[in-house]
């Protein structure tokens, strides 16, 4: 009788063993995996798993759905009605975009027009210049493209052979889309707003 005692406790423990590994393994092929990436934030940052938690669900839920905030910075808002006030512009739109054309062919050589990123930028055969102009007419600083007020303005810097649009030689001229200046009396300037 003790030997079929044992017997059956022997086939009884598998028995157990084996039913109680069942579910674990099947609980635990989602909530383990779970625990297991919590675990790994938590260590990787160096806080406890709750809060590891928390923050990728608040990180989740920003990016799925992000809060709109109730009512704006008052800080926030008044620097942006100051910059819209000093571009001229309505709040929240994009400034006018300048972009230049030399003699027909875009700054870079292949025809695109280029940006005009730099303010002032300044044309000239000075290789400091931020448009430089490999030509002996072209004075060193020739002419500058400005904003003022939300307004693009070109000037001429004293130039010997001045700045020309059409036949009008200017000094100072809010730029206009389509302008086309000459420097120097030969050398085509486009502009382009955009």
């Amino acid at each position: 009788m003790a030997k079929a005692k044992k017997r059956a406790v022997r086939k009884a423990a598998p028995r157990k063993t084996a039913r109680k590994a069942a579910p674990r393994k099947a609980a635990g092929s989602g909530g383990g995996e779970r625990e297991m990436l919590v675990r790994r934030i938590a260590q990787a940052l160096g806080i406890t798993v709750a809060e590891a938690l928390l923050r990728a669900l608040r990180e989740l839920a920003e990016r799925v759905a992000p809060q709109k905030p109730s009512r704006p910075d008052p800080a926030h808002a008044q620097a942006e009605k100051l910059q819209a006030k000093a571009t001229r512009v309505r709040p929240g739109a994009l400034p006018e975009r300048l972009y230049l054309l030399l003699d027909g062919r875009g700054l870079d050589g292949r025809g695109m027009p280029v940006e005009v990123i730099d303010v002032p930028t300044v044309v000239g055969s000075e290789r400091h210049c931020t448009v430089w102009v490999n030509s002996p007419q072209i004075e060193t600083r020739h002419l500058q493209f400005a904003r003022d007020e939300g307004e693009w303005y070109v000037e001429d810097l004293g130039s010997t052979h001045g700045t020309f649009l059409g036949d009008q030689r200017i000094t100072r001229r809010r730029v206009e889309d389509g302008d086309e200046y000459r420097l120097a009396g030969y050398l085509r300037l486009r502009t382009e707003l955009r």
